[in-house]
């Protein structure tokens, strides 16, 4: 057999061991639950199939095509600008949140909290940073 998507090759060996992992630890346990048995039941048929479509020459040509489609990656960047800058916005009203309650309580787990949510806020911004001046001297 060749492997003709490295990257679906692995994703669905991933998948599939870590349903098969899953699956055996619910065994060990004893503990049953529907949301376990439908977390591996999902795990086993995407990393399965991925294993699949990753064997077949045909299959795995679409998928290369459709991944280097200028309008899909168009979708993708834009999608992940978006979900970048609502992540900064939650991140910042957490904080600001957490800071008032614990300003407001005298609470100082709700003050850590909110300093926690400011260095990640911190982080994400000057990571954007970072990439402008990455990609402005770049392109």
């Amino acid at each position: 057999m060749r492997i003709y998507n490295r990257k679906n090759f692995a994703f669905g060996v991933f998948c599939t061991l870590l349903g098969a992992f899953n699956l055996a630890l619910d065994l060990v346990t004893g503990e049953w639950s529907l949301y376990g048995a439908l977390l591996v039941l999902l795990l086993l048929f995407f990393g399965v199939g991925a294993i699949g479509r990753s064997l077949s020459p045909r299959l795995s040509r679409e998928d290369k095509l459709e991944e280097r489609d200028e309008r899909n990656r168009l979708v993708q960047l834009r999608a992940r600008g978006l979900s970048f800058q609502l992540t900064q916005g939650i991140v910042f009203l957490l904080m600001a949140g957490a800071l008032v309650a614990g300003k407001l309580t005298g609470e100082q787990s709700f003050i850590g909290i909110g300093v926690g949510m400011a260095f990640a806020l911190s982080i994400a911004m000057f990571t954007e940073l970072f990439a402008y001046f990455h990609y402005e001297k770049r392109l």
